[in-house]
């Protein structure tokens, strides 16, 4: 019940539509933006991301700076230096000129992990389209829990874009009750992005109670048509399963 209640109050929170894109202010920033940078680019310390008026730990507009260049984008994450946004300045659409991406945490604790993926045209700072994680897994991911064996075993089906996966039954070491466990994986918990190597990735992990997650899903983003979209998607099990 807690952890539906926190997947109710994500779901308000983050946007629901596949394709996402950012809505930059035309106009001056009027509020006060916070002088110290939320991130800096580490191929490029010109390239920076500033909270406008954070409050309680979060920001709901940032300023990006990319040399000369400032633009404020409505985006809305976590300002805390433990979960500040990442930022770099890298190529990652194969054009020979470098992006701004912007990975942003929107929530996180015991069991969630939230992050939103922002990319930006250094040229023009208007932003990408980009899929998100989220959705391409509720679209392309499909899977099933069947409990067995007086409900203390476990078996997992696992299917993407018409491949199935399974893992074989084995008994369950973190969780006193199996019978609880849900009847589909919950890949809504825990989404994270990386942009340290090319290409773009996410992870997305599948969750079969609160407590006990069984596997990842390992996403890879390719540039097509001036967006980026989730390309391959390959499920990676954990131990024990």
């Amino acid at each position: 019940m807690f952890k539906l209640l926190i997947v109710i109050l994500l779901s308000m929170l983050l946007s629901s539509s596949v394709m996402t894109s950012g809505h930059p202010s035309p106009d001056p920033v009027n509020e006060t933006v916070q002088s110290r940078p939320l991130a800096s680019a580490p191929e490029d310390s010109s390239v920076r991301l500033y909270a406008v008026n954070p409050s309680q730990g979060l920001f709901h507009s940032a300023v990006l700076e990319i040399g000369q260049q400032l633009r404020t984008f409505r985006w809305s994450g976590s300002a805390d230096i433990s979960t500040a946004p990442q930022l770099y300045y890298r190529d990652v659409n194969g054009d020979g000129v470098r992006e701004a991406v912007v990975i942003i945490t929107r929530a996180s604790g015991t069991g969630v992990e939230l992050q939103e993926l922002h990319i930006v045209n250094a040229r023009t700072m208007e932003e990408y389209a980009v899929e998100s994680a989220a959705d391409a897994v509720s679209q392309r991911v499909h899977s099933s829990v069947e409990l067995r064996d007086h409900d203390r075993q476990v078996h997992i089906a696992v299917t993407i874009d018409g491949a199935t996966h399974t893992m074989d039954p084995k008994a369950s070491v973190f969780y006193d009750d199996p019978a609880q466990f849900t009847k589909h994986l919950d890949f809504s918990s825990v989404v994270m992005y990386d942009a340290e190597q090319l290409p773009l990735q996410a992870t997305v992990s599948g969750s079969v109670s609160p407590s006990e997650f069984v596997g990842d899903l390992d996403l890879k983003y390719v540039y097509e048509h001036e967006r980026f979209r989730v390309g391959p998607i390959e499920f990676e099990a954990s131990s024990p399963f």
